[in-house]
């Protein structure tokens, strides 16, 4: 692994010419690890937080999945170790990010994106073949959400109370009556009713992850891995909608929209939906920057004062 701070993908690049890769050329960051074009048509993925076994585990899920969903998963061709880092080497999806079809900063959503976005969540909601992606790790853990658990409210429920004290000062700092939204919260998930079918949960469904075809009809679902598990649709469905936007000026309008439509397209109590939003941004606080501090963590605070959550949690 490289030194904190240090850009390795020059290093990275020439390991992967090492391996065999002459063409290797660098595509995107990603959630989960940097993406490097590799030739004939395939990509090779860095894992900075996974382990080869994780990764064979995903790669059998991946298998498992292209049955079970609507459009295409990553297909992993090989599991290498590379300089001691974790490798997959992938087949190179198809389509384009709906991100470079449509704005995401506008509050009259696309219609024809907003289809695409309930198509995708209902492949997932629809996708209950879950036993492998049930024993993956999420974020930079090293534990499967499901360890010791037998209902997805609970798992997520210790999942945040073994995060957030990692940057309990902060979210206390930033939010209002953080100690008192933690409680509740807690509280509310570990009630939750183990009666919802378990489907595959994506984690991260958003414009940048959802691959589509000229007619924005989504051909592709990439970038599993940073919080894929298996377990109550909604949370999928809660996320998307609040991730979607990158305009701060109208973000509050455009999560409005979409969770009404996501709710009256699926049937769920927007509360639900409020409920799972709050779960996502404690669980994801320090994601990206240990202790918070990031535009992520800003993110996360202005989902847990969002009045409408607010509400939900105060009841």
């Amino acid at each position: 692994m490289s030194d904190t701070g240090r850009d390795p993908t020059a290093e990275r690049l020439q390991h992967l010419v090492d391996a065999g890769y002459p063409d290797a050329r660098p595509v995107e960051g990603a959630v989960e690890g940097a993406v490097y074009l590799v030739g004939q048509g395939r990509v090779a993925r860095v894992w900075e937080h996974r382990h080869g076994s994780e990764l064979l585990r995903m790669q059998r899920f991946y298998a498992d999945s292209a049955g079970h969903l609507p459009f295409e998963a990553p297909r992993i061709l090989a599991v290498q170790d590379i300089a001691g880092v974790p490798v997959t080497v992938e087949r190179e999806p198809t389509g384009k990010p709906l991100a470079v079809k449509v704005r995401t900063d506008d509050p009259e959503v696309l219609p024809e994106a907003v289809d695409c976005l309930v198509r995708v969540l209902r492949g997932l909601a629809d996708a209950h073949d879950v036993d492998e992606v049930k024993r993956l790790p999420v974020l930079d853990e090293e534990r499967p959400l499901w360890e010791g658990h037998t209902a997805f409210g609970t798992a997520l429920a210790d999942l945040i109370d073994r995060r957030v004290g990692r940057c309990s000062a902060p979210l206390s700092a930033r939010v209002t009556d953080f100690a008192g939204k933690r409680a509740r919260l807690m509280e509310r998930l570990r009630s939750l009713p183990a009666t919802t079918p378990e489907a595959v949960v994506h984690g991260d469904v958003f414009p940048e992850t959802v691959l589509v075809d000229d007619d924005l009809r989504p051909v592709a679902l990439v970038d599993y891995g940073f919080l894929s598990t298996g377990g109550d649709p909604r949370f999928d469905a809660a996320v998307a909608a609040a991730i979607f936007p990158t305009s701060v000026e109208h973000a509050a309008e455009i999560t409005r929209r979409l969770t009404e439509r996501f709710a009256d397209e699926f049937g769920y109590e927007t509360d639900d939906l409020l409920l799972y939003r709050a779960a996502y941004a404690m669980a994801t606080c320090d994601a990206f920057a240990p202790g918070g501090g990031d535009d992520h963590f800003a993110w996360c605070t202005s989902v847990l004062d969002d009045p409408a959550v607010c509400e939900v949690l105060a009841r």
